[in-house]
């Protein structure tokens, strides 16, 4: 029997930085409205799924033509839950399982793609749907590991005193380094129904990834990134190999 391809989108009600993040207008249509097309136009999915805690959010993503399960309980939809646990409710409720399914928890953000989505399916195919598929950046020389610091009092202090003291000044020097962003995350059920798990797997066998370009490398954590990613975003929407 042929497995069914889901796409898991989270979005609480209550969210921090900005009021109504997964709602609010951006760029002439509510944020939800972006991860929706995205993931119809990628034409991979058997099933785009919502899981929220909010009933307006639910509305607007049942019209927009996602399948919300419910609301989720209060306690999965708390700033400290961990998704972990709502991905293991959402599988749980609607019997999705490694023998039946595969899933892709995607972030509700306008920067993926239907391509990234593509992409990163292609990965996961290639490898016989055994391994975890991310996307993921290269980090700037000024932001290797080894020149972060911590605020003491008034001053900064090293984290890493033994690295940056062999450091070089040449920025030729440092290795090239890359993380995961976990924008998108295919896998079997089992890998992404516990933080746990999901963390070692990444440990023992490293996980495959698309490459995310810096213009699209972009969180809307706050008022200031919502303006910034917004006028980003007006000028990508109008290429083609944006939007397809």
């Amino acid at each position: 029997m042929k497995k069914k391809i889901i796409a898991l989108v989270c979005c609480r009600g209550n969210s921090r930085g900005i009021p109504n993040k997964n709602i609010k207008i951006f760029h002439n249509k509510p944020l939800l409205y972006w991860t929706y097309r995205f993931l119809r136009q990628s034409m991979i999915f058997d099933h785009l799924i919502l899981s929220t805690d909010n009933k307006k959010i639910a509305k607007i993503g049942k019209r927009l033509g996602f399948f919300i399960p419910g609301l989720r309980p209060k306690y999965l939809a708390r700033a400290n839950s961990d998704q972990f646990e709502t991905h293991k409710y959402i599988f749980k409720s609607l019997k999705i399982t490694d023998k039946n399914h595969l899933v892709c928890v995607v972030n509700n953000n306008p920067f993926i793609t239907a391509l990234d989505i593509k992409k990163s399916f292609a990965i996961f195919k290639k490898q016989n749907f055994s391994k975890i598929v991310c996307d993921a950046v290269r980090i700037h020389s000024d932001y290797y590991f080894l020149k972060q610091c911590k605020i003491s009092g008034k001053k900064l202090n090293y984290l890493f005193n033994k690295d940056f003291k062999k450091s070089r000044i040449n920025r030729s020097n440092t290795p090239a380094s890359y993380v995961n962003i976990f924008n998108i995350r295919w896998g079997l059920p089992s890998f992404l129904k516990s933080y746990a798990v999901f963390k070692s797997k990444l440990i023992n066998e490293g996980n495959y990834f698309i490459m995310l370009p810096k213009k699209r490398n972009f969180d809307l954590d706050d008022e200031e990134d919502w303006y910034i990613g917004e006028n980003i975003f007006k000028k990508l929407i109008s290429d083609k190999n944006f939007i397809t």
